[in-house]
């Protein structure tokens, strides 16, 4: 008969050890009946066996304790495998809801991806929330944790992020099919900066934040995850598999806000032009989240009075009478815009402005001197073609319009000085309009005064409380913000958003997201990294992209050498000296990582070779599959 002996196992929820008498070949199924008897009537099919001592679950049911290794010394735990987290989500929004601690981390993203509704969760994975009062080099050692204190959770959005049109966050909770997954908003006790963001300041410094990466084949309880703790969810692979704006509504909405913090927080490298384009496309997004009509501009009513007009001309010039009595596109009524500004021309304009009546017609601008127009008109303004320029300065309360107009053959600029923030969107969206040839109040002047809003509110300084208001800051890189005129950014952004006015708010989305993958740097995982053999023993950087890996010089970054994955025939790991060693076409390469665990980049060089091999968008995905290339044969 086998021999007997004492096994202590606690149960941490409700605060009881009981001391077992067990054998070695029991099995683990057998003692978690065992201890569902023992600890009394209760549901415990949620609950497995801990072994801290080895961080591991005792999960196969028919393996016995000596198998496991567990001896009369052994602590075990049983606990809960599903535990409340605090989950932050690719749109930073915090959810709080339970996690699968016991499953590996690949399967435990599965499981959150289904319950907000995204596809594809392959291509997402959790990351450690780092701590940004901490050095970059210290950063995958110090991040969030249970024992955190600060204020109550909330989602850091933006004006306009009200996504009812699209699936997204509204509201105090998250609901997916009429269930309630998490609380958006909750009591609960969170660092103080924990939705303060790190600055990229380096390449080096996107290398060191790549370790905080979760071991996609362990358990998050087994990484040191525990009960409330705070994990962010992210996409990792930057290869995105039939995009379909039909049913990806969410995930294009937490793809968008991936892509448009990387650029603001500077991620991912782009010029200034690019960077207003990108601005332009989210001014859109907001105009659209607060007023969807205004994102469904007729842009096939306007191409059809253009055909109506041609075909007008057509007639006229063929000498017909059909023109006249052909029946012409309904005309929505032009919105009257009409009030008192101050006028001011020349240098010295502050000491010579003029309270004047002024109300648009077509594209002109007509001064009166009274309201009832009795008076006779003083003056006209022909706005078509004029450039406006927008002279605003809130905590000064100056709202003033700069047009450049012909006057007698000669370029002359006349300034209008509005009274309040609306007024100042009210008359700049009607010379906007004017300028571009569109009839001030016509049909789209809603969009262009939202936009202008829009507008006054990024250059409006923030106050105590609304720390979570959009500014420019929230559009453009940091450096940018830092390095140009605020006025001239804001203006410009102003400027390239009648391209996109007319989209929608998902089409407005997705054109972001592929003009993001068009970045030249788009989609690169850094890594600090030293390489052996022909190289120099020195650390460099190395690229890890979709297709290729890349060697960079960590001064410049000039890329000194690329290595295909076509190219590629095999790659292992010595895991002894953590050596990463790889067989090219053009040769072996061997090299350590210093700014992370070289499982995480092992695994985004599986993981890409795993992405390239999906063909068939209706086929599952193969977990055992994924976790060959990725886990690297780890003892």
């Amino acid at each position: 008969m086998p021999r007997e002996w004492e096994l202590s196992v606690e149960a941490p929820e409700i605060g009881v050890t009981k001391t077992l008498l067990v054998t070695g070949d029991m099995m683990i199924g057998e003692i978690i009946v065992k201890l569902a008897t023992t600890f009394g009537p209760q549901d415990w099919s949620d609950h497995g066996l801990w072994w801290p001592e080895r961080s591991v679950w005792l999960r196969r049911p028919r393996i016995t304790l000596q198998a496991y290794g567990i001896e009369s010394d052994s602590k075990v735990q049983f606990t809960s495998q599903n535990k409340p987290l605090k989950v932050k989500l690719p749109d930073r929004t915090v959810v709080r809801m339970k996690v699968n601690l016991a499953s590996e981390c690949f399967q435990a993203v599965e499981q959150v991806c289904k319950a907000i509704g995204v596809r594809r969760f392959e291509e997402l994975s959790f990351m450690r929330c780092a701590n940004p009062s901490q050095p970059a080099e210290n950063v995958s050692l110090h991040y969030f944790g249970s024992r955190s204190k600060g204020h109550p959770i909330h989602s850091h959005l933006e004006p306009g992020r009200e996504h009812t049109g699209d699936g997204c966050i509204s509201g105090a909770e998250y609901l997916v099919s009429g269930q309630s997954v998490g609380l958006v908003v909750r009591s609960e006790e969170i660092p103080d900066n924990m939705f303060m963001d790190r600055m990229v300041t380096s390449t080096n410094d996107r290398a060191f934040l790549n370790g905080l990466w979760f071991d996609s084949s362990k358990s998050l309880y087994s990484q040191g995850v525990r009960e409330e703790d705070f994990i962010q969810l992210k996409f990792k692979y930057f290869t995105f598999l039939d995009l379909d704006p039909m049913v990806d509504r969410l995930r294009i909405c937490h793809l968008f806000e991936q892509a448009h913090w990387s650029i603001v927080l500077e991620d991912v490298d782009c010029t200034e032009e690019e960077a207003i384009s990108f601005s332009a496309l989210q001014l859109q997004t907001i105009l659209a989240c607060r007023r969807p009509d205004l994102g469904q501009q007729p842009k096939q009513v306007e191409d059809s009075s253009d055909l109506e007009a041609a075909l007008n001309d057509l007639q006229v010039s063929l000498g017909t009478q059909a023109a006249a009595t052909s029946a012409a596109p309904a005309v929505m009524p032009v919105r009257k815009i009409d009030g008192h500004l101050k006028l001011s021309k020349g240098s010295r304009f502050l000491n010579k402005q003029k309270v004047g009546y002024f109300v648009f017609q077509e594209c002109s601008l007509l001064q009166y001197s009274n309201p009832s127009m009795g008076g006779g008109q003083i003056a006209r303004y022909n706005l078509r073609g004029a450039e406006i320029t927008p002279d605003l300065d809130v905590d000064k309360g100056k709202f003033i319009i700069r047009a450049e107009v012909e006057e007698g053959g000669e370029t002359s600029e006349i300034r209008l000085a509005t009274e309040s923030e609306e007024e100042f969107a009210m008359w700049l969206a009607g010379c906007r309009m004017a300028s571009r040839g569109k009839a001030a109040g016509s049909q789209g002047y809603d969009a262009e005064k939202e936009a202008c809003s829009v507008f006054v509110n990024m250059m409006t300084p923030l106050k105590k409380g609304e720390e979570g208001r959009m500014t420019l800051a929230s559009f453009l890189p940091l450096s940018l913000v830092k390095k140009k005129n605020m006025k001239q950014l804001a203006s410009s952004i102003l400027d390239a958003h009648p391209a996109v006015a007319s989209q929608p708010l998902v089409d407005a989305k997705l054109n972001y997201i592929r003009a993001w993958e068009a970045l030249l740097d788009f989609g690169v995982s850094y890594f600090l990294v030293k390489f052996s053999g022909v190289f120099r023993a020195k650390e460099e950087l190395l690229g890890v992209a979709y297709n290729r890996l890349i060697r960079l010089d960590p001064a410049t970054h000039a890329h000194l050498q690329t290595w295909r994955y076509s190219t590629m025939r095999s790659w292992n790991i010595n895991w002894e000296i953590k050596e990463m060693k790889i067989e090219h076409e053009d040769g072996p390469i061997a090299f350590t990582c210093r700014s992370a665990d070289l499982k995480i980049l092992h695994e985004f060089i599986g993981g890409y070779i795993f992405m390239s091999m999906r063909k068939d968008v209706h086929e599952t995905v193969n977990t055992e599959l994924f976790f060959k290339l990725t886990g690297g044969w780890e003892g």
